[in-house]
C-alpha cells in the first residue's frame, strides 16, 4: 500500500456517531470537567474534541497524547465508552479500575494495558481513585477487529517490524502488561514534553520517545509472550461484537444494507457470518432480539402501552408488532398486561 493509499484509508469516515451508538466514542467529558474544577491536573495533546492543547497539523494519527494526575480519589469516573483509536497507557502511579468489555480488572502501578477501538471500557468503580496515568491514542484508521492496522509515517519501522506489532496486538486482547523500566521511563518522559505545552518546539522529541516507547513495549509483549488468535482480527468477530451490541440499538432502522455497512462488510459475507453465528438470517435475529425486549417491557409494566412498547422496540406499526408478537409467543401481547394486573 503507498502513501495515498494509506492516508485515503486514514482519512474514511468514522462510524461513532453519538451517545447510545453501537460504537460510540466517548470525548471523556467527565475527565475535562474534573479538571476544569481542579480534581485532576490534565496534561494533553489532542484533536478531535479530546480535552487537552490543540494539535493542530502536529503528529498525524495522534488522537490524544499525555495524561491525568489525581493526587487524591475523585468523585468522577470514565463511563463506559470506545475511543477513536488504540490507546496505549501506563499507570505510573496509584491504582486503577478498568472495566473492559464487561470483565473488571484492576490495573497496578508500574503496569501498561491496551484499549482498542471497539473495546468498551471505563474507568472507575463508579470513580476514579488516586492515579497517574499518562497514555498514547493512535488513529490506526481501523474501527473493527478485521480492518488493516495503519502505522503512521513518521514511525519510522521497516513493514516487517510494523506488522509484528499489529500482530501482537490485534491477535491478542490481553488487557495488562508488566512494564519495564525503559518503557516506564520512556511513558514518564512523555508526560514531561507534554507537560511544556510548547506542541512546535516538542513535536520531533515526542515523535522519537512514542517511537521509542512503541518498540520498548513491543519487546515486553514478546518476553510475556501471550497466547495469539487469528480469529480476533476476523470479520466474523466484528459481526459477533455488532449482533452482541445489537440488543442496545434495537430502536434504529435497521436494514441487512446498514447492518452490513456498520460492520464495513458486504451483504453476504455479513449474512453469512450471523448465520453461522446465530443461525437465523440477520433479519429473523433483528426481530427475535425486538420480540424478546417488547416482552420483557411488558411482563416490567402492566400498564405500559402496547404501541408504545412497539415503537421503541424498532417496529413500524403496533398492528405489525402484535402480529409477529403472537406467532412467536402464542398469545397477543395484550394478554401479558392482563396477566399483570390480576397478579396484583
Amino acid at each position: 500500500m503507498d502513501k495515498s493509499e494509506k492516508a485515503r484509508a486514514v482519512a474514511r469516515p468514522t462510524v461513532f456517531r453519538e451517545p447510545g451508538a453501537l460504537l460510540y466514542a466517548g470525548n471523556c467529558k467527565d475527565l475535562l470537567e474534573a479538571s476544569l474544577a481542579g480534581k485532576v491536573k490534565l496534561s494533553a495533546w489532542t484533536r478531535r474534541g479530546y480535552p487537552g492543547r490543540d494539535l493542530g497539523e502536529a503528529l498525524p494519527q495522534v488522537c490524544s497524547v499525555g495524561g491525568w494526575d489525581a493526587a487524591h480519589p475523585q468523585d468522577w469516573g470514565l463511563k463506559e465508552h470506545c475511543n477513536e483509536g488504540v490507546k496505549i497507557a501506563y499507570l505510573a502511579r496509584g491504582t486503577m479500575s478498568l472495566l473492559l468489555d464487561g470483565k473488571r480488572y484492576t490495573i497496578q502501578e508500574g503496569q501498561m494495558f491496551v484499549v482498542r477501538p471497539w473495546q468498551l471500557h471505563a474507568f472507575g468503580d463508579p470513580h476514579v481513585g488516586a492515579s497517574q496515568i499518562i497514555w498514547v491514542l493512535f488513529d490506526m484508521g481501523v474501527r473493527r477487529p478485521h480492518e488493516q492496522w495503519l502505522w503512521p509515517d513518521w514511525v519510522a519501522w521497516p513493514e516487517h517490524d510494523q506488522n509484528r506489532l499489529t500482530e501482537l496486538l490485534s491477535r491478542n486482547e490481553q488487557p495488562w502488561y508488566q512494564a519495564s523500566r525503559e518503557v516506564a521511563r520512556t511513558f514518564l518522559d512523555i508526560a514531561d514534553v507534554v507537560a511544556t505545552g510548547d506542541i512546535a518546539g516538542g513535536e520531533t522529541r515526542l515523535r522519537l520517545l512514542i517511537s521509542m516507547m512503541l518498540l520498548q513495549f513491543m519487546e515486553q509483549i514478546e518476553a510475556q509472550d501471550p497466547p495469539l488468535d487469528k480469529a480476533l482480527a476476523h470479520s466474523r468477530r466484528t459481526v459477533e461484537i455488532f449482533l452482541k451490541r445489537l440488543q442496545h440499538a434495537l430502536e434504529e432502522d435497521w436494514t441487512l444494507e446498514n447492518m452490513a455497512a456498520e460492520c464495513n462488510l458486504s451483504r453476504t459475507q455479513f449474512s453469512s457470518h450471523c448465520l453461522s453465528i446465530t443461525n437465523m438470517t440477520p433479519v429473523r435475529y433483528l426481530q427475535m432480539l425486538r420480540l424478546d425486549a417488547a416482552r420483557r417491557m411488558l411482563e416490567a409494566d402492566a400498564y405500559l402501552p402496547v404501541t408504545t412498547v412497539a415503537y421503541e422496540c424498532g417496529f413500524s406499526s403496533s398492528q405489525y408488532f402484535a402480529t409477529c408478537f403472537k406467532k412467536r409467543f402464542g398469545h397477543p401481547p395484550g394478554e401479558i398486561r392482563l396477566n399483570q394486573r390480576a397478579a396484583v
